[in-house]
């Protein structure tokens, strides 16, 4: 079988999405099935994977699958949430009703990374196959605590927070430096904040952390880490906080726990049952309810070694791409046929 992913721009899949799409690709390989990105002349044993919305090229070149008899699906990632859908819905609107549902319609299936995007795709699409599969791990980091604060400067005493992400309002790190101006915290702690983002956007909340200096924790602004770099950030953190309006899946959640950190997220996200049994903190995306489960966080012993490395032996167990890959290819399989 011939797998061949059509994905978005490098600048538009920076982050969890171009993450995502390494793993499935790899994972693939390793089963043996050839991962391209051009169309064969026939459609047989073949399945076009769209990965991600609003690209007009793939509108057309789910059309010329049409033409050439290959099956195609198509991953939204979260495109069509209800806040995405609602975040310059003006411009949004039009191209969707034009282009997108065609798109979408030509396809044999979607596929959604979670159940609640799943029913809400529905919604879009009645009467559309809709499958659910998980992402999975974006490698085999394992926890590795105590290094990895050494390595970074970070005082055994310290509670540290960790925001990385793309720094955007749809992230919620704004909720999260307002909750923490009310905590009036006693123990050292600190922020630590990786990513960038919008000049405007990150200009206003270092304006805000300067004007709240006197009731925030210390705040490190890191700035961009990607790759292997990126995961000393995940492994020396106390808990990793992605206070998020709207997420289909939320990988970063994952690397977190597969390094046996705890996470605090929101509803927004598909985590509030997977979480929920002692392995991380879940809230409503506002200010209020967010200061509430930190306060829980500081309430709390700091996870053991045992802890972590159980929380990590969960994530591998559950989301470790070579149980998932053939879950995915038994996905294709199903649409060539």
């Amino acid at each position: 079988m011939k797998v061949v992913f059509f994905v978005p721009p490098p600048e538009q899949r920076v982050g969890g999405l171009d993450a995502a799409i390494t793993g499935l690709r790899v994972a693939l390989e390793r089963h043996g099935v050839s991962v391209g990105e051009e169309l064969p002349d026939r459609g047989e044993d073949c399945v076009a994977h769209f990965h991600g919305l609003w690209q007009r090229p793939h509108a057309l070149l789910s059309r010329e699958c049409r033409a050439r008899g290959i099956r195609a699906v198509v991953s939204p990632h979260g495109m069509l949430e209800p806040w995405a859908w609602r975040h310059k819905r003006w411009k949004k609107w039009p191209y969707f009703h034009l282009v997108e549902k065609r798109h979408l319609a030509r396809a044999h299936a979607l596929l959604a990374t979670a159940a609640p995007e799943a029913g809400r795709l529905r919604g879009f699409l009645p009467g559309q196959r809709i499958e659910t599969l998980p992402l999975g791990l974006t490698g085999d980091t394992q926890p590795d605590y105590h290094r990895a604060r050494a390595e970074l400067g970070w005082a055994d005493d310290e509670r540290v927070l960790l925001f990385l992400s793309r720094i955007h309002v749809k992230k919620g790190l704004d909720l999260l430096l307002r909750a923490l101006t009310t905590l009036n915290l006693s123990a050292p702690a600190r922020l630590v904040i990786v990513g960038d983002g919008a000049p405007a956007y990150v200009a206003e909340l270092l304006r805000f952390a300067q004007e709240h200096a006197a009731t925030l924790p210390r705040l490190d602004w890191i700035g961009p880490v990607w790759g292997d770099a990126r995961w000393k950030y995940f492994q020396g953190a106390d808990l990793f906080c992605l206070p998020t309006h709207s997420e289909n899946f939320g990988l970063a959640v994952l690397e977190a726990c597969q390094v046996g950190t705890p996470a605090l997220t929101t509803t927004e996200t598909p985590w509030a049952e997977e979480l929920a049994a002692d392995r991380g903190f879940i809230c409503a995306p506002r200010t209020d309810a967010i200061r509430r489960q930190l306060a829980l966080f500081f309430s709390r012993d700091r996870p053991t070694s045992e802890a972590r490395r159980g929380l990590a032996d969960w994530a591998h167990t559950r989301f470790h791409w070579d149980a998932l890959a053939g879950r995915y290819l038994t996905f294709y399989r199903s649409l060539a046929q």
